[in-house]
């Protein structure tokens, strides 16, 4: 026995020192400088920091990783030292760019590329028709931004079926003020919407979905991206560039001086990656030919930046001495170099799923339902438009007496009715009124559509226990996941705005009304329950008229919970176009504009915390109803 405990020690001994080994091989590999890399969403950028974190790590021992952003989010990260480097600064883009280059807030090392392009594009079908799609041309003189007037009808808008859709730029980049300039400028809001789509995924989104279904679609968007190498598309002819009208929206878009920058602490600390970064310069052309890469062969960033610097070994030497160019190709060419130890970091094995088969299958699934989709696409859009209608028709001091008389009744205090009222007349005097209605035509649109889905559902599991063990892990997984994915089926199938907002909302705060409704009937007591049957009701009767009574105080409680969650949807479903409060908020971060930002997102607040005093007041209503009975 003595002997097997003496082996175990031994045994356990011998796994320790292993253990100890693995880690000081782990810890002397490990490098003790990072660099945090501006990541703003879109694959060129991605694949940039993939090159240059590959030789940082291979040459001077970095480790790298990305920081995530808007453009100019990231670029105040550069300013303020949280961002090491970016290598995508769209110059054109970023409002006060050179007068932070000017006041020495942060180092410009060079151009990495500047022949791109960026404007209005059509897919070419639109234009020339595509005989093997079945698809006739539906706009053939379509050449140029101003002959889009001709063709509002092609390009119908999905909430106002009377005027056309140009999908503008994003909000907050300094070429959506161009772009909505070059609308006014062609006399395009005669019959055209300038829709902002929120996101640069969204944007793509709306694209990717409109080709695939074959639909005309008029767009901006830019190079070089995997969307403009994977899809046929057109840049609308303009005026040509005057750099003194350009801004005006009177003539082209120029390519845009697309720059690698630092921030002033990794410049002085540095000077060998500043060195190369300084000499990093691509083309248009050869990032498209990476994206194009990837997109095709499934690679990973990582796997794509080492075959580009191998397909163009040239760069190499553009970009390093003599010296570290050597050492960088034996390292691009020792596969196992990275490998020895990856084990140890990573698990070795992967389960080979093909994530390009679901997404082209979930695409397939649109295209094949699209009458479906459209058709609840349209139902949302009107059912919106028309309470925001009616919200809008109602005036402004008569919506502020209906709040201040709702406050006053349900919470028995008129200074609260009129504390409300006044939160309302504050928004009011912000010049937020019409962007509150539209906001609440959306939350109030997605709280109907939960509570005529959530009510009977509850009342069904709280009646059958196997319903309720199937259902919950579903409500679990529903109120635990990330809310942004939720924007995701939303986009694919009902494209960007109101409707799909309206979708996704729904589906985050339906949880709420169904456990509280099914939670509300199950506590009643059962006596109370045999009783009403024992004097001859029918469940049906007993469920109508002596259970959800009962249960009220519950269901109300729901109902609250469910306005609020609706409520704190605004902000992130302006990323899929639902203009409103929300969207203000999307475009101040965007900007990094302070005040904008603090008067939408007090107004949000506003909003919210008059809807869940005025529920709460009738929670407390219905349970002092229930008491007296």
């Amino acid at each position: 026995m003595r002997r097997m405990k003496n082996k175990g020690k031994v045994v356990f001994a011998l796994l320790l020192v292993a253990l100890m080994c693995s880690f000081s091989v782990g810890y002397a590999d490990t490098p003790n400088k990072e660099i945090a890399f501006a990541d703003a969403g879109w694959d060129s950028v991605k694949f940039h920091n993939a090159v240059a974190g590959f030789i940082a790590e291979e040459l001077y021992g970095y480790s790298w990783r990305e920081v995530p952003g808007s453009s100019t989010v990231l670029h105040e990260g550069l300013i303020n030292g949280e961002i090491d480097v970016h290598m995508e600064e769209w110059t054109n883009n970023l409002a006060t760019y050179d007068e932070d280059v000017e006041a020495g807030k942060l180092k410009d090392l060079g151009i990495n590329f500047d022949d791109n392009y960026q404007g209005f594009y059509v897919p070419r079908y639109v234009i020339e028709g595509d005989k093997t799609r079945g698809i006739e041309p539906s706009a053939p003189d379509l050449k140029t931004v101003e002959d889009l007037k001709k063709y509002p009808d092609v390009f119908p808008d999905a909430e106002s079926q009377s005027k056309g859709r140009i999908y503008g730029g994003i909000p907050g980049w300094e070429v959506d003020k161009i772009l909505h300039n070059k609308f006014l400028h062609y006399g395009l809001d005669e019959n055209f919407i300038y829709f902002r789509p929120g996101s640069d995924s969204a944007l793509a989104s709306a694209i990717t979905g409109a080709y695939d279904r074959g639909e005309p679609i008029v767009a901006y968007y830019w190079e070089p991206t995997w969307l403009m190498g994977m899809y046929d598309m057109v840049l609308l002819q303009d005026e040509p560039y005057d750099p003194a009208t350009y801004n005006a929206g009177k003539t082209a878009l120029p390519p845009v001086k697309v720059t690698v920058g630092v921030s002033n602490e990794f410049y002085d600390n540095n000077p060998e990656m500043v060195e190369f970064l300084s000499n990093y310069q691509t083309s248009s052309a050869l990032t498209s030919e990476a994206l194009a890469y990837m997109q095709e062969t499934g690679a990973n960033y990582k796997e794509t930046a080492k075959w580009f610097l191998q397909e163009h070994d040239e760069l190499i030497d553009k970009w390093l001495n003599e010296e570290d160019a050597t050492t960088l190709r034996s390292s691009l060419n020792d596969d196992t170099a990275t490998s020895t130890i990856g084990w140890f970091k990573e698990i070795p094995f992967r389960i080979p799923l093909d994530l390009q088969a679901i997404d082209q299958s979930v695409r397939d699934f649109s295209v094949k339902h699209d009458n479906i989709f459209n058709a609840i696409r349209g139902a949302l859009s009107n059912f919106v438009n028309g309470i925001y209608f009616v919200l809008n028709s109602i005036p402004w001091f008569i919506f502020i007496l209906l709040v201040f008389i709702a406050g006053w009744k349900v919470t028995n205090n008129v200074r609260k009715g009129i504390l409300y009222a006044v939160l309302l007349l504050f928004v009011g005097l912000l010049g937020l009124w019409s962007l509150m209605n539209e906001t609440l035509s959306i939350v109030i649109a997605s709280v109907f559509i939960s509570l005529i889905l959530g009510f009977p559902l509850g009342i069904f599991i709280s009646m059958s226990d196997r319903a309720d063990r199937i259902v919950r892990p579903i409500l679990d997984t529903m109120q635990t996941m990330p809310v942004f994915v939720y924007l995701i089926p939303a986009l694919l199938f009902f494209g960007l705005g109101k409707p799909p907002a309206v979708i996704a909302t729904t589906i985050y705060a339906i949880v709420p009304i169904i456990r509280m409704t099914s939670h509300g009937i199950k506590q009643i007591d059962k006596e109370v329950v045999e009783a009403s049957i024992a004097f001859g009701s029918t469940r049906l009767q007993s469920l109508i008229k002596v259970q959800i009574p009962q249960a009220l105080p519950t269901i109300m409680t729901g109902v609250n919970q469910t306005i609020m969650m609706a409520m704190s949807m605004v902000v992130t479903t302006s990323m899929i176009g639902a203009t409103g409060l929300g969207m203000e908020v999307l475009i101040s971060v965007n900007r990094v504009e302070i005040g904008r930002g603090l008067v939408s997102g007090i107004s949000v607040v506003i909003l919210a915390v008059i809807l869940d005093r005025i529920t709460q007041g009738l929670v407390k209503k219905s349970e002092v109803n229930t008491n007296d009975r």
